[in-house]
């Protein structure tokens, strides 16, 4: 206990003052007699009254003593300091991917999971303590725990990720738990750097992870652009650091490893290295080998990848003598540029560069281009190797392969046809469409192209006129040229990729590295994907009968998180030391006091006026 005016104790006088006065006070006793009796001493009452007599204990006596002592006491104005209870710690820790850095002889991440261990093991019995763990997204991995082992066993799954952290929603998050809690006490353990750290206020206690000197050398970017019959590569080499650094740049095309170039940086600097004359179509790779290894504690950003990015629509040429419906058809297709011409012309478009990705023949086989074809009613005899097209016949009912995938969803119950072709199809080739086990339409692959063969004349039938008609076309056009999943070619670890189906689909999945694979769907529409770590992936969509690829790089390099320097706190955020497991507050006595002497006086009064 403390005392805010001590000096007034002396006050304390009274006490000793009230018990004198009650010494010498006189005691005279009033007694009625029956007597006419004369007293003959005079000097009886006096003797009454003589001084030092014992001291009689009296209610008034006590009541005014502790009167006395309540206001002695109010007038020193007493302090007595009380603890609080521990307060309930809330740790948001930082798991993004520049806590993957190893300046510390260890990494960042490794270094705060230490520290958040050492506050479960100092916990009083009446503290709680909660993790929340955040990169994009903030999730709770101890919720108000007050065992130490528990709190090391949850820590002992984390692990930082390779994506940007966001600090706005686990802030939130943070002070959302802290509701109704008395004085919690948040932390933030971070190398700073923080998306939304900038734009938050209140009280925040940041301890920052990692060393000053902490450096990084990076690639930054790895772009690629069509040259001609090629492609070029353009790497971007970043200085992090406060040293000059040196070293090389390897890059990969498909499977080749081509010889590397040297590079020397000054300190917070950046470099182009360009490579020319590469093949086309190839995933290209970049690796980063530093001369000091000493200059680079973040290795996630020494590889970077780079994927062709997928053409524009494709060229479909249509040699015909003239088919309306068919040019009404192909001109309704998305990502199609239809270019029409007579067998003529065609022969001599041939003899020059051929830039078109599917011809469709109407009424002829030969000669044959590059590329997918497509024969519509072809003449007899042998069209490609070991492919004949034979008699003419006047089918009745035609009967569709429901395992194919170009008659999917086609209905030809009221389709007729006047007169046709047959086929007949290689092996491994898929019978379409038949009647009488006479083959009218087949498919396949011959020497990496694809062919499809309709054994008619679509103005010797209904077919047109069916709504059979643009779903074959659509089958036919989307299996010789497998529409593109019109995806990015690059994303960074954490960003979500959405990923529509192709038509015809049965079956999405993503391989990543280390041979990792996650389904997607089914069910239909497939989940949005969220890449975990650097790499190359491949979206396979899988079809009936084949399967359509599509390459994705994901690069490990963020500005924010390749930049190791821990960052200051913004001035918005009130840095604290932190809240002391017990800390005292003080509780005045001087009212309580005070009113207590009050009511003691007035039960004296009280009392006092009742003797008389």
């Amino acid at each position: 206990m403390h005392f805010l005016f001590s000096q007034a104790l002396w006050l304390a006088l009274s006490i000793p003052a009230i018990l004198l006065l009650y010494v010498l006070r006189p005691r005279r006793q009033q007694k009625v007699v029956p007597s006419l009796f004369l007293w003959r001493r005079s000097i009886s009452p006096q003797q009454a009254t003589r001084p030092w007599q014992r001291l009689q204990p009296h209610i008034l006596l006590w009541l005014q003593l502790l009167a006395a002592a309540l206001l002695t006491l109010g007038a020193a104005a007493p302090i007595w300091y009380l603890t609080r209870p521990a307060p309930n710690t809330i740790v948001l820790l930082d798991a993004s991917a520049s806590m993957q850095a190893t300046d510390l002889g260890k990494t960042r991440f490794e270094a705060a999971l230490k520290e958040i261990e050492a506050m479960a093991l100092e916990l009083k019995k009446d503290a709680r303590l909660t993790v929340i763990v955040f990169d994009r997204q903030p999730r709770v991995v101890v919720n108000k725990s007050y065992s130490y082992s528990e709190v090391k066993r949850a820590l002992r799954e984390l692990k930082p990720s390779y994506s940007s952290g966001e600090l706005g929603p686990a802030l939130s998050l943070a002070r959302a738990m802290a509701r109704g809690q008395s004085q919690p006490r948040l932390i933030l353990l971070s190398d700073g750097g923080l998306r939304g750290l900038e734009e938050q206020k209140g009280s925040l206690e940041f301890r920052p992870v990692g060393s000053p000197e902490a450096v990084n050398v990076a690639l930054a970017s790895l772009s690629l652009r069509p040259t001609g019959t090629g492609q070029a590569a353009l790497v971007v080499v970043v200085n992090h650091s406060n040293q000059t650094a040196s070293g090389r740049i390897q890059l990969t095309v498909g499977e080749k490893t081509l010889p590397p170039k040297a590079f020397q940086l000054a300190p917070e600097k950046s470099t182009s290295l360009l490579w020319s004359d590469l093949t086309a179509g190839l995933p290209i790779r970049a690796r980063l080998q530093l001369t000091k290894n000493s200059l680079d504690h973040f290795p996630l950003d020494n590889q970077i990848w780079a994927v062709p990015q997928e053409t524009g629509p494709r060229k479909v040429l249509l040699v015909t003598k003239g088919n309306l419906f068919l040019e009404k058809m192909l001109s309704v297709l998305p990502s199609l540029e239809v270019y029409k011409i007579n067998p003529e012309k065609y022969l001599s478009l041939l003899k020059a560069g051929y830039p078109y990705d599917l011809t469709i023949l109407d009424g002829l086989s030969k000669p044959l281009p590059p590329g997918a074809v497509f024969f519509l009613n072809p003449p007899p005899g042998e069209i490609i190797k070991e492919l004949f097209v034979g008699e003419e016949i006047k089918p009745g009912k035609l009967t569709l392969n429901p395992e194919s995938s170009l008659t999917s969803y086609v209905d030809f119950s009221q389709v007729h046809v006047a007169k046709a072709r047959t086929v007949k199809p290689k092996n491994n080739w898929v019978k379409d469409i038949a009647w009488a086990e006479r083959v009218i339409m087949t498919h396949g692959s011959e020497s990496g192209r694809r062919v499809a063969v309709l054994g008619f004349n679509l103005n010797a039938s209904d077919l047109p006129l069916r709504p059979a008609f643009p779903v074959l076309t659509q089958n036919i056009i989307y299996w010789l040229l497998p529409p593109q999943m019109e995806l990015t070619t690059q994303v960074t670890p954490g960003e979500e990729v959405k990923i529509n189906a192709l038509p015809l689909a049965v079956k999405i999945t993503i391989t990543g590295p280390e041979d990792t694979s996650t389904n997607l769907a089914p069910p239909f529409p497939p989940s949005p994907w969220v890449p975990v770590k650097p790499g190359l992936y491949k979206i396979i969509q899988t079809l009936k009968e084949e399967q359509v690829n599509h390459l994705v790089a994901v690069n490990g390099y963020l500005e924010q998180e390749a930049n190791l320097a821990v960052k200051a706190i913004p001035p918005g955020i009130e840095k604290t030391g932190g809240i002391a497991d017990k800390e005292p507050f003080p509780v005045p006595f001087a009212q309580g006091l005070a009113l207590l002497a009050l009511l003691t006086v007035l039960v004296e009064w009280g009392v006092a006026s009742r003797g008389r």
